[in-house]
């Protein structure tokens, strides 16, 4: 069966559910019979990490910063992306090749990277 990662909202208070449903309208009919929480985001889990979570030790960039966009003759558009734990490895020249090759900005390829901003 598969599983879901749900979020539910009432007042201040937002609560994330994993569960495993027959089927997304499974998902929404259950929440919608058996909670007063407002039901804001579903989202089907592709993929979950099995195994060790590796121990801290603090060797990486803390944080990046930046904003994607797509930009042609007609419109322009951007993003904001925020990366953490960032591999000492990988340099600025190197991340912004990565995210136009695996990136996109409105479902279009990313064109630029702009305002980058590296955290120690």
């Amino acid at each position: 069966m598969p599983q879901y990662k749900v979020q539910l909202k009432q007042g201040q208070r937002t609560i994330v559910n994993h569960i495993e449903a027959k089927s997304l309208q499974s998902v929404i009919d259950f929440y919608s019979q058996v909670s007063t929480m407002k039901l804001t985001e579903i989202l089907k889990v592709e993929y979950q990490a099995d195994g060790i979570i590796p121990s801290d030790d603090f060797q990486y960039t803390k944080l990046f910063k930046g904003l994607l966009k797509h930009e042609t003759d007609t419109s322009r558009v951007s993003r904001q992306l925020i990366l953490h734990n960032i591999k000492n490895t990988i340099n600025e020249t190197e991340l912004f090749a990565l995210i136009k090759t695996h990136l996109e900005v409105n479902g279009q390829s990313v064109t630029g990277v702009y305002a980058g901003l590296f955290k120690k």
